[in-house]
């Protein structure tokens, strides 16, 4: 958070399955008001080579090398202005596939969120761990996160001068699997 002064401040809220239900009854309350369109959330951007990775266990690349894979399932944003900050609630679902090389039932990544400007000047950028346990015989878990943004606003700013990068923290060798199976 110690870049936060930068541009925007990205924190990890309660897990989204509990409170998934506030977000749908603000967005109800907000389709109900008669000030007109509101005003514009910023984009959210997947990186194409962070979006999905596959996890193997050692230098093999065999199916039956596989612990697990990962992508990034569904995203949505919800923000509100308040004066000169843009605050958005963005609830982020990623896909966990169990392969037949994992022995421990769970697969452990990161991900992360990341605070741009239209010209992509990254301002504040977080990256957060997430263990997806594969539960009973599923092979098959979606993990729901949160997460909170505040991005300070200039005079004559608003959401669409902003991007915010959503993406699989991956090693070299998955960066380079993931170019070369496309």
């Amino acid at each position: 958070m110690s870049r936060s002064h930068l541009l925007g401040l990205i924190l990890r809220s309660a897990p989204a399955r509990r409170v998934a239900g506030g977000l749908v009854l603000a967005v109800i309350l907000a389709a109900c008001s008669d000030d007109g369109p509101p005003p514009p959330c910023p984009s959210i951007v997947p990186v194409a080579d962070a979006s999905h990775f596959v996890r193997f266990n050692g230098q093999g690349r065999d199916l039956t090398d596989v612990i697990f894979e990962a992508k990034i399932e569904n995203y949505q944003l919800m923000c509100e202005y308040d004066d000169d900050v843009i605050e958005s609630q963005m609830l982020l679902q990623i896909l966990a596939v169990r392969g037949p090389a994992d022995r421990d039932r769970v697969a452990n990544l990161k991900y992360f969120v990341a605070i741009a400007t239209r010209d992509r000047q990254i301002g504040a950028r977080e990256e957060f761990e997430l263990s997806v346990p594969f539960e009973g015989n599923r092979t098959r878990m979606i993990a729901s996160e949160e997460l909170t943004q505040k991005i300070p606003l200039k005079a004559g700013e608003n959401g669409n001068n902003y991007l915010i990068y959503i993406g699989l923290s991956v090693t070299p060798e998955e960066l380079q699997y993931n170019r070369e199976n496309r």
